[in-house]
């Protein structure tokens, strides 16, 4: 048995296999473009295609989990309209003539760490939150569907480096028993959507990396310590039954 532990964001007791998803990212390379004003309307027809996205979502969540929830893809149509944050993105393609995805996604990347510098924990939670909205408009650009989470049938504990709000709305309750994320706090719109989903959360694994190793491996979940069980002997789960029913 193995023991790990991390930071309670969405109180709870779960058990399943564990279920690691390390998504593939999608490198943004910078391409000269001919025309900046097509570019532009690109960014434009994209940036109208990811607020109806975000609408829709705030309008499901809302029916799903009530207002307070709702409100967080709310801030991303805010995010998403920013005057600075459009400002940087359409002053790099008009004076480097570059790709409308190379732009967004170096503007979220500039924004982000800037949020992530702030004293303020509050602020720097909402780094994750950029990103997601710049991750939205680069997927439009490319033609992509937004990030889904293949989780396999049955339910799982879910680990991952981090999960953005995007990623967290789409979780399937049915499947996904638990959540243990490397990175994140109790402040961070993901783990406020977890609580809302009623699903069990670990934020900010004590972990430096996520092991293949665990993959597969039983994991008991406690969502009041903050520790995780590999592999969890017979007396501890003897212990944690009761809490499981």
């Amino acid at each position: 048995m193995q023991i790990i532990t991390g930071n309670v964001v969405s109180p709870g007791y779960a058990c399943g296999p564990v279920w690691i998803w390390q998504p593939v990212k999608n490198d943004i390379s910078l391409s000269p473009v001919a025309d900046p004003s097509q570019e532009l309307n690109r960014l434009e027809r994209a940036c109208d295609t990811a607020l109806a996205q975000l609408q829709a979502l705030e309008d499901t969540v809302r029916a799903a989990t009530g207002e307070d929830a709702a409100q967080l893809f709310f801030a991303h149509q805010l995010m998403l309209q920013d005057d600075d944050f459009q400002q940087e993105i359409r002053e790099a393609i008009r004076q480097q003539h570059c790709n409308a995805a190379w732009a967004v996604e170096r503007a979220g990347e500039q924004f982000a760490a800037q949020m992530a510098a702030m004293e303020d924990v509050y602020f720097q939670a909402r780094a994750a939150d950029v990103l997601d909205v710049a991750g939205r408009l680069v997927a439009i650009l490319g033609g992509h569907s937004p990030t889904t989470i293949p989780v396999p049938a049955g339910k799982v504990i879910l680990f991952a480096d981090a999960l953005s709000p995007s990623e967290t709305v789409q979780l399937d309750r049915q499947r996904v028993a638990a959540v243990v994320t490397r990175q994140g706090s109790a402040l961070s719109h993901s783990a406020i959507l977890a609580r809302a989903m009623g699903i069990v959360a670990i934020m900010g694994l004590h972990s430096p990396a996520l092991s293949a190793e665990w993959q597969n491996l039983e994991a008991l979940v406690d969502g009041e310590t903050g520790q995780i069980y590999l592999s969890p002997d017979s007396e501890t789960q003897k212990r944690y039954h009761p809490k499981l029913i």
